[in-house]
């Protein structure tokens, strides 16, 4: 499903278009509009979509607040310059100037609820009158936002406190419209308000850039034309997996993420948590055969932390990416287990997929495969947050 910008007149209207499996954009009217900047965060949009002159248009709930629909929201916490609904009026490069483009389409997860309905940015595009276009990666541009929010909380200064002021305000429940519009207008002062993107001035500021892919290894995935269709057949569940995945290959990127996989790999002896299997890098290899892997790729400020990551073949990383594997905490005995959902057993069934050497690694993890400190084990925390957000709870 797409948030859209379409002609009306002279200003463009935001309207919601597509299916989401299922849902249609008619099963949405009148509801709540609340956004999913991040997976363990909804804040209140104050908007609803409603039928209007034929067209299922976003309209603001009162009290209205300037510049609080959807579309400019997501912006402002994702610290581009303010776009503009009027495509005419845009143009020139580079494309992020302010007011100088609009948000064209933004790719949407839908979450339905009884009482409102969640909206989960995936991509965007954007583009001005003169021929400019640009299709970001909402997780792509979100982690660097988290990067730079949590480098600002070790710091003192006045853009500090802005970065922290717009951290808390994009990140708690009670932020109201006015308060993300104002923490936003905040942060572009503290910077004495200029004219073109914010972010790499701040990834600058704070020593939070990100150096070139290849040096990492790492493969993102970038929005495709595909990823603008308005009609998208993944189910919930389905939907969840893979924006987990798409924060996660996000995550690898920067030199946080480097010492992140260093630490990390080193924490385990470089042995699998699921295997058990030792595969450091030797001479006979270019690179050791396991990776450090994220358990939750959004934490606010413990995203690098050894205790948010987990040392992975490549194998079992792929099959916890996938959700394949299922990580869970037994309070009881104090142990971790792996194991393959309900789910996923069906599917590959009706798929002739063979789970039997994953069935092998299933069951309690023994301890001698943990790391000798006990402060750097899999965070209990962010593991019944991460399950909550599959199975589809509120966080």
């Amino acid at each position: 499903m797409n948030i859209a910008l379409r002609p009306s007149g002279g200003r463009g209207e935001y309207e919601l278009a597509g299916k989401q499996g299922e849902l249609s954009v008619r099963d949405l009217f009148e509801l709540p509009i609340f956004l999913e900047i991040l997976p363990s965060t909804l804040i209140n949009a104050h908007s609803k979509c409603e039928l209007a002159d034929g067209k299922p248009r976003i309209r603001l709930d009162p009290p209205k607040v300037r510049d609080s629909h959807p579309a400019p929201l997501i912006t402002s916490a994702m610290m581009l310059p303010k776009p503009r609904r009027e495509r005419v009026e845009t143009g020139g490069v580079p494309l992020l100037r302010w007011h100088q483009y609009v948000v064209q389409i933004i790719r949407i997860d839908v979450i339905p609820h009884p009482k409102n309905v969640v909206i989960r940015p995936v991509s965007l595009r954007l583009e001005n009158a003169t021929g400019e276009r640009l299709d970001m990666s909402f997780a792509d541009r979100m982690t660097r936002v988290l990067r730079v929010w949590t480098a600002a909380a070790a710091v003192e200064g006045p853009v500090a406190d802005a970065v922290r002021a717009h951290a808390t305000a994009f990140t708690s429940t009670a932020s109201s419209a006015k308060t993300l519009v104002q923490a936003y207008t905040d942060l572009r002062t503290a910077l004495d308000k200029p004219d073109g993107d914010m972010l790499p001035i701040l990834e600058a500021e704070f020593g939070t850039g990100v150096p070139e892919l290849s040096a990492l290894g790492a493969v993102i995935d970038e929005p495709t034309e595909n990823e603008f269709v308005e009609d998208v057949h993944l189910n919930p569940l389905e939907a969840r997996i893979e924006r987990v995945r798409q924060w996660r290959l996000c995550s690898v990127r920067g030199g946080a993420a480097t010492a992140f996989r260093r630490d990390v790999m080193q924490a385990y002896n470089w042995r699998c948590l699921f295997s058990g299997q030792r595969l450091p890098r030797t001479k006979a290899t270019l690179a050791a055969g396991v990776d450090a892997a994220h358990i939750l790729p959004w934490s606010r400020f413990d995203l690098d932390a050894t205790s948010n990551g987990l040392c992975l073949s490549k194998q079992s990383h792929w099959a916890f990416d996938t959700g394949l594997f299922r990580l869970n905490y037994d309070e009881g005995e104090r142990s971790y287990v792996v194991s393959i959902p309900d789910s996923v057993r069906l599917a590959a069934a009706a798929s002739q997929f063979d789970l039997g050497s994953f069935d092998e690694m299933s069951g309690v993890i023994p301890r001698n495969r943990l790391p000798a400190n006990e402060a750097l084990w899999p965070s209990r925390h962010y593991i019944t947050k991460l399950n909550r957000f599959l199975d589809g709870e509120a966080a």
